[in-house]
């Protein structure tokens, strides 16, 4: 598998103003989960299409879901810019160069932040609302308008940056969650994988890519009310159906599915976790899915789509839906 704001210098000497926008492609699709080529129609198209043309490689008016010769032609522009074979293919190693190239277009102007004190909570200045910026350019603050004031949101933001960087989950911006910051910014490191308290973490980390590989085999098939597959399924059917593949076996409706393996929050979620959401009434489970990383998860969907498809855990609808994931292996 290939993969899934400028302030004035204070305390902090950090930059955001004039940062080139990167425009989100609001679709089910996860780029790098497939290699792409000319002649394939898939939504994944259109995300690489608008990454392109972020980066200035594809000037066609239109984004579209088709592989033809203009998404061809950028993505040979874009292979020869960073020096890589322009055979015209988007495959692993042309998805990992483009994001290098997008996540140094998106912190270009952005300044490392100067380490001065320990920002902790009810600590006010210029410098917590510089680690704001970051944090919400980040994606782990998200907040309208950031403020001087180092609040218990701010404090459940630099914790899950803490968690997903491998170092002390304290809540608080001390030297060394500033400098990992800062690495972020430069590209030098990456999220860690996540641990698990019941297993190896290897063997859990297998296991759970295991099934989601299988998972995604079925990204497609028709939604149909109490079909547990293969041709169809619906959302308890599908986790019933995958799970039981790896040999672990779950209740089949989605309230007993809530009862299966172990409670897990939102921020301590792994690749392969069972997700449960509430129903379309009331706040009982309702529905469900398997979490496959970087905030997405692979479910059943009885609305528009219809079907298996990849969904953003942080749409508005899902979002507000979530109730906890199980750790079923």
């Amino acid at each position: 598998m290939i993969g899934t704001k400028y302030l004035k210098k204070t305390v902090v000497a950090f930059s955001i103003a004039g940062m080139v926008a990167i425009n989100p492609i609001l679709v089910q699709a996860d780029l790098g989960d497939q290699i792409l080529k000319e002649g394939m129609t898939h939504d994944d198209i259109k995300v690489l299409q608008q990454h392109l043309k972020d980066l200035g490689y594809f000037n066609y008016d239109d984004i579209t879901t088709y592989y033809g010769e203009h998404t061809v032609n950028a993505v040979k522009n874009f292979q020869k810019a960073v020096g890589l074979e322009a055979d015209g293919i988007f495959g692993s190693s042309t998805y990992e160069a483009l994001q290098t190239e997008l996540h140094k277009v998106k912190f270009a102007n952005v300044k490392p932040l100067v380490y001065k004190r320990l920002l902790k909570v009810g600590v006010r200045g210029d410098d917590v609302k510089a680690l704001q910026e970051v944090l919400k350019l980040l994606g782990y603050l998200e907040i309208d308008n950031c403020t001087t004031y180092y609040g218990s949101m701010t404090k459940e933001a630099v914790m899950k940056l803490q968690r997903d960087y491998g170092i002390q989950v304290d809540g608080i911006a001390g030297s060394q969650t500033i400098n990992t910051i800062n690495d972020i910014i430069e590209g030098k490191i990456r999220k860690v994988a996540p641990k698990t308290p019941s297993r190896g973490s290897t063997e859990a980390s297998s296991i759970g890519e295991k099934i989601v590989n299988i998972a995604k085999k079925y990204l497609g098939k028709p939604y149909k009310y109490g079909a547990a597959g293969p041709n169809s399924f619906d959302c308890s059917g599908f986790t019933y159906f995958v799970y039981k593949q790896v040999g672990i076996n779950l209740a089949r409706n989605s309230s007993g599915q809530a009862k299966n393996g172990t409670k897990v929050s939102r921020s301590d979620l792994q690749v392969g976790d069972l997700l449960i959401f509430t129903g379309t009434r009331g706040s009982s489970p309702g529905h469900t899915g398997i979490y496959i990383g970087n905030n997405k998860f692979i479910h059943s969907s009885s609305g528009k789509s219809k079907g298996v498809v990849i969904t953003d855990l942080n749409s508005g609808y899902y979002n507000q839906r979530f109730l906890y994931g199980r750790r079923v292996f």
